[in-house]
């Protein structure tokens, strides 16, 4: 792609500058604002010299939006009639809005009407970009029924619930194949890239009255029934979380060839890390906090990135490394041996 075009999928329309003026304008549409107001909203909204770039333009005229009032000398009004700034979308911005209604989990969170009203707006325009236009690798092939009527109203039900705070009685069909109907609490939903699934942390009350956090695949999900009065706020999820976090965090050592920097952090983007680089090597060491009931899955996640990644700590974590490549090298060689064992190493 050339520059050209690169730059031409960029837009400066809304750009900082705009909203710190547009929060001005509002502000000043409602009443009179100071300087020293202006000021204020420019170095919390925009950057360090926002208020020396703006607010000058405003008050001295070159951008004719304020006028100063009569009975409150030092006060400035809004010239506009209309103090809400609408912001037309963009073509590029409209052509990603259709590229993204065509993902199958985009109507989980929208309604019929609301899908109808949007198709009609995006008519005429063309996809950004379209699914066969990506080559996706290393996923699981059961991810959760997007299109399934019953698995969007469970959706539906749950997103409205965490925004009302609205306990749930749910009933799910657990991994063993048992029947589970308890009162819940949705807090928050969670989406799996890999296995193309939602999950749903929901706060439970045991019967002494302590509180616990469980993990609930959407999928699975049978029935759900709103129980009780609404909570008066919401939960504090991380308190819970927290407890989960692994005492000590994995410690990676990533090398750059075949983009393994970039690799690592599009990866490894869902969790909370810190990266760091090593003069001595040019490498870099990528510390990763985890919750402890995904470790199994990241640790296939650091084995599926060959020699490019390094593990180097806690040792818990490189023993379990060393036992999968072991593993792994004891089942090629049977199937070297042993030709007809070879589906058991894929």
């Amino acid at each position: 792609m050339t520059k050209t075009k690169e730059l031409s999928l960029f837009s400066e329309l809304y750009t900082c500058y705009y909203h710190v003026v547009a929060c001005i304008l509002e502000e000043a549409g409602a009443h009179p604002v100071t300087r020293k107001r202006m000021e204020a909203l420019a170095g919390e909204l925009g950057y360090g010299e926002s208020a020396l770039s703006i607010v000058p333009r405003l008050t001295e005229g070159v951008w004719p939006f304020l006028t100063q009032d009569e009975g409150k000398p030092g006060f400035y009004r809004s010239v506009l009639t209309n103090p809400i700034f609408p912001m037309a979308l963009t073509a590029l911005q409209r052509s990603w809005l259709k590229a993204l209604t065509a993902d199958p989990r985009f109507c989980l969170f929208f309604t019929d009407q609301e899908l109808k009203d949007l198709e009609a707006c995006l008519e005429d325009v063309k996809p950004l970009y379209r699914a066969e236009d990506f080559c996706l690798f290393d996923q699981y092939g059961d991810h959760d029924p997007f299109s399934s009527v019953m698995y969007r109203e469970h959706m539906h039900t749950l997103l409205s619930a965490m925004g009302a705070h609205q306990p749930l009685s749910i009933s799910y069909l657990s991994g063993r194949g048992n029947v589970i109907s308890h009162t819940w609490l949705p807090c928050r939903l969670e989406y799996g890239q890999r296995d193309g699934k939602f999950r749903l942390h929901a706060l439970a009350w045991r019967k002494n009255g302590r509180q616990r956090m469980d993990l609930i695949n959407v999928a699975r999900i049978l029935s759900l029934k709103k129980q009780g009065d609404p909570l008066p706020g919401p939960v504090d999820v991380e308190y819970f979380l927290d407890k989960e976090m692994c005492r000590e965090p994995l410690v990676l050592e990533i090398t750059t060839e075949r983009n393994g920097l970039e690799r690592a952090l599009l990866h490894f983007s869902c969790y909370e890390k810190q990266v760091e680089r090593i003069e001595e090597t040019g490498t870099y060491r990528c510390t990763i906090y985890y919750d402890m009931r995904w470790e199994t899955e990241l640790l296939i996640q650091v084995l599926s990135f060959g020699p490019v990644v390094k593990v180097l700590g806690p040792p818990s974590f490189v023993q379990q490394v060393r036992e999968r490549v072991q593993n792994q090298a004891k089942l090629r060689a049977a199937s070297a041996a042993d030709p007809t064992r070879a589906d058991y190493t894929r």
